[in-house]
């Protein structure tokens, strides 16, 4: 008798998923978080590219700037921020966009576009996530 209950496997297949089904969850639970950060992310870089390519292309307006990167961003958050900030450097030097650089030329404009989120993981934790931009638009 007691060698027929050594030899039986009926039961064998339900102990092993037991084993390794916790192990399986834990990953599925992992991929879902971080692949749903990726996509929150990617939505608010893209946004933030659009904002970069309208600058180059159509205006350099920081409100007209920041108005592209709002309609641009697919399912943005409520609490989401955008801020556009420029500046004139001369060699690497800040300078008065108005004025000619010290040896003539004219100061290259820089325009800078932030966004940031804040997203909550699936386990409580929160984090911020920051996409920045910088392009030269003069």
């Amino acid at each position: 008798m007691k060698l027929s209950f050594f030899k039986d496997k009926s039961g064998a297949a339900a102990v092993e998923f037991g084993l390794v089904a916790p192990i399986l969850a834990a990953i599925l639970v992992g991929i879902g978080t971080y692949g749903l950060e990726i996509v929150a992310y990617s939505k608010m870089r893209e946004a933030v590219s659009a904002g970069a390519q309208y600058a180059l292309t159509t205006s350099d307006t920081t409100s007209d700037i920041s108005s592209v990167v709002s309609a641009a961003w697919d399912d943005k958050p409520s609490g989401a921020t955008v801020s556009v900030s420029q500046k004139c450097v001369c060699a690497g030097a800040d300078n008065d966009c108005s004025t000619a650089c010290p040896n003539g030329d004219y100061p290259q404009k820089m325009t800078t576009i932030t966004a940031s989120q804040s997203y909550s993981e699936l386990g409580g934790t929160n984090k911020t996530l920051t996409a920045v931009q910088q392009v030269r638009t003069r």
